[in-house]
């Protein structure tokens, strides 16, 4: 008992929204600075309320800008100037990070009646709440810009929207403003160097993710013993969120898909509109955002309580793949591409050579998608493409195997830690043996 409430307390949210310590951000953007090599400014955009429909949903920060300022509120802006002894107003050796000023909005008296008190640029304390010794208000943005630009000509910026991300009309709407205030500058695209850094998650970063993953357990084993015959896939997803949510996170990392039956066969099934039925397994791909930082989880139930000798023989199958990967994961393995030691094709591989469809067909077929990918900010973070596995990595291991004919549909996922002489399974604690599902399922 005494061991069952430690854990829980591990689960237990730590208070109000979590930056961690500023002068991580503070890092990220000298490295940021350092990585472009110095040669140009870097201007960010965050969100305004408009483009995250903020009047119907909690605003959510641009990942990018949130990424190298901390700053969750909407209409800021950021730049950072290099130094450079000869031509830049800020001394200091060639190359490295110089002056960095946040932009916030003025305060607006009459609408902080509405939304709450918001941090002004003239408050005494925005130095201290920020991390950033230079605070303006963004009506002073376009005279610091073109300053700066006296001495360097080139801007770094979002040139292309994160994936995924519903972004496409803000980065399109911020490099024209850009671009007007700017006409004779060249623009470059940080993205690249973004995303590399994004990777590689900072201890803070992980501790963070710990914590979205905790609650997530929490929620997936409170569904554990929720699932019977005649519940709606809704009821569960909405008990998922509840839980998770109640234990500190802000909002799901992405939409709740519990999906039973056949639609245990489709990935990305979100209606969760049907009942679920004796006889029917019932994928769950559920979890929150800590602190903005996302986690990825899913487990897939009989309805019933006890699997089936099929449903038991499938099920085996995926958590085989996956502890074929698992054990595979490892600095310099790399997630997916043409080699047969990349742990997509090790989970397929091993996918092909254990068990068959009803037809005596190899089940390589069924495996539909990729192995795994980085999560942080984003539930799909930005990694580079190809890249190997390093130490600091935060990465899924998610093989399924979906066959629409049988209605039967398996998917196992799960977190990991790169370290350095191999992986931390996150969800360690979370029951992915079928006798240990089954034993969560008939405790309810």
């Amino acid at each position: 008992m005494v061991a069952a409430l430690a854990l829980l307390c591990r689960a237990l949210p730590a208070g109000a929204w979590d930056r961690g310590s500023l002068a991580d951000y503070h890092h990220r953007r000298a490295q940021v600075i350092e990585k472009t090599g110095g040669d140009g400014l870097v201007v960010l955009f965050g969100y305004g309320e408009q483009d995250v429909a903020a009047s119907v949903t909690t605003f959510h920060q641009n990942e990018a800008f949130y990424y190298l300022t901390g700053w969750n509120e909407p209409g800021a802006m950021m730049l950072l100037v290099p130094t450079s002894p000869k031509t830049s107003p800020v001394a200091g050796p060639p190359g490295k990070l110089g002056k960095e000023m946040l932009f916030i909005p003025p305060h607006d008296l009459r609408q902080e009646k509405w939304t709450g008190p918001k941090l002004g640029p003239d408050d005494p304390d925005a130095p201290a709440r920020t991390g950033f010794e230079l605070v303006r208000s963004t009506a002073q943005f376009e005279k610091e810009l073109r300053e700066a630009l006296k001495a360097f000509p080139k801007i770094y910026t979002e040139l292309t929207p994160q994936p995924e991300s519903g972004e496409d009309c803000f980065q399109k709407d911020a490099t024209a403003q850009l671009r007007k205030l700017a006409p004779q500058a060249e623009l470059a695209d940080v993205r690249p160097v973004l995303t590399a850094l994004r990777a590689v998650k900072s201890p803070s970063e992980i501790a963070l993710i710990r914590k979205a993953v905790d609650a997530s357990i929490e929620a997936q084993l409170a569904a554990m013993k929720a699932v019977h015959p005649g519940v709606w896939e809704y009821q569960v997803a909405a008990l998922m969120k509840y839980t998770f949510e109640r234990l500190g996170c802000e909002w799901p990392s992405y939409p709740p898909i519990v999906g039973s039956g056949f639609y245990s066969t489709v990935l990305h099934y979100d209606a969760n509109d049907h009942q679920m039925q004796d006889g029917d397994v019932v994928v769950m791909d559920v979890a929150g955002s800590y602190s903005g930082y996302a986690s990825d989880l899913t487990r897939t139930l009989p309805v019933s309580g006890h699997f089936s000798p099929r449903q038991r023989e499938i099920y085996e199958v995926v958590l085989g793949a996956q502890n074929a990967v698992l054990a595979a994961a490892k600095p310099g393995a790399i997630i997916s591409g043409k080699g047969s030691n990349t742990l997509v094709n090790i989970a397929r591989d091993y996918i092909n050579a254990h068990g068959k469809d009803l037809h005596g067909q190899p089940l390589g077929q069924y495996f539909i998608h990729g192995i795994g990918h980085s999560v942080g900010l984003n539930v799909h973070d930005p990694m580079p493409s190809g890249a190997p596995l390093e130490p600091g990595m935060v990465v899924t291991v998610e093989p399924g195997i979906y066959i629409p004919e049988e209605k039967l549909g398996v998917r196992i996922e799960d977190m990991i830690l790169i370290t350095p002489d191999g992986a931390e399974l996150l969800s360690q604690r979370l029951p992915r043996d079928p006798d240990a599902i089954e034993d969560a399922m008939r405790s309810r």
